[in-house]
């Protein structure tokens, strides 16, 4: 009787050793399975991390670009018809209402309808808003926006040799530094004349701005009209 209770726990600890080789055997392969599911999940989610759709790319690179356009100073010269006018530091995603605000605003003479508040700055641009009765048909300048100058330079003139004569009473000052000889200085002159004294009657009254003598009207007559 003896020996056969021996037998019996014998061979329940032969199985118990077995068992639980069995159980560590299990636990040790679903441990491993979840180890594994685990990280293809964590590798699954680091690339759709990194994998960015177009449209994300695209506006990623909008971003930068307008963070650099803010970024980058530019100065913007202001003239004209304006509280303070001066060289003021402005970025690229500024526009002509800005630079206006800027200056302090237009004074009571100027005639804002024909400044293009909505166009962007350029750097060492020149916004000359005019004065009342000073521009009697389009400005030449300040109503283009930056795509237009970019077409207009890129696009050869049809008729290169054509010439039109500059009105001296209503060009602004880009457009009268585009008369021979005229730089901005007497640019300027002609047009504190303007305001001062009203406007021209005759080509010949440009000698009554500083710095035109008679030799030089009458090189630039032919080119010049009121």
């Amino acid at each position: 009787m003896d020996k056969y209770l021996e037998d019996i726990k014998n061979l329940v600890l032969e199985y118990k050793a077995k068992l639980i080789i069995i159980g560590l055997g299990i636990i040790f392969l679903v441990s491993g399975y979840m180890f594994l599911t685990k990280s293809n999940e964590n590798q699954t989610t680091d690339v759709k991390q990194k994998i960015s759709s177009p449209k994300e790319v695209i506006k990623s690179k909008e971003e930068k670009q307008t963070k650099a356009s803010i970024d980058e100073q530019i100065y913007v010269d202001v003239k004209g018809a304006v509280l303070n006018p001066g060289i003021y530091a402005a970025n690229k995603m500024m526009r002509s209402s800005d630079l206006i605000k800027m200056a302090g605003g237009f004074n009571q003479n100027a005639d804002s309808n024909h400044v293009n508040l909505a166009k962007k700055v350029n750097d060492q641009e020149i916004l000359y808003v005019p004065y009342n009765g000073e521009v009697s048909g389009l400005p030449d300048v300040n109503l283009k926006t930056s795509e237009n100058v970019e077409s207009a330079s890129d696009t050869p003139s049809s008729q290169p040799n054509q010439t039109s004569k500059t009105n001296i009473n209503s060009a602004d000052l880009t457009k009268l530094q585009s008369i021979n000889g005229v730089g901005q200085k007497k640019a300027e002159k002609i047009i504190d004349y303007r305001n001062q004294n009203g406007l021209f009657k005759t080509v010949d009254d440009l000698k009554n701005v500083p710095g035109f003598g008679q030799k030089t009207v009458e090189t630039l007559k032919a080119s010049l009209a009121v």
